[in-house]
């Protein structure tokens, strides 16, 4: 997969938004399993290269499941760190049944 990464006029990260988010879910669903019934993306990129993520996980109601959020953010932001070289200002995850 590739993703383009360009710095405009100001320094800023200039990235597609799709792509990231794809990267961010598939990591989420890697630490997640086949427990989620589905989990939304919303990243936020601001002017000094601060990156915000959501993640919003809905889990299957017949199973139960212990929700290890720390392990979800590691996989994030080591996907993040890796594929951009910056560190996440803040990752949030957010669940419901």
């Amino acid at each position: 997969m590739y993703i383009s990464i360009e710095r405009n006029s100001r320094g800023a990260l200039d990235i597609e938004q799709y792509a990231l988010n794809k990267l961010i879910q598939s990591a989420a669903f890697n630490a997640i399993g086949n427990n989620a019934v589905n989990i939304e993306v919303i990243t936020d990129i601001y002017h000094d290269n601060l990156l915000y993520v959501l993640v919003k996980v809905v889990l299957d109601t017949k199973k139960e499941f212990v929700f290890e959020e720390a392990k979800i953010m590691k996989n994030i932001e080591q996907v993040i760190t890796q594929t951009l070289n910056i560190k996440p200002r803040n990752i949030a995850v957010a669940y419901s049944r």
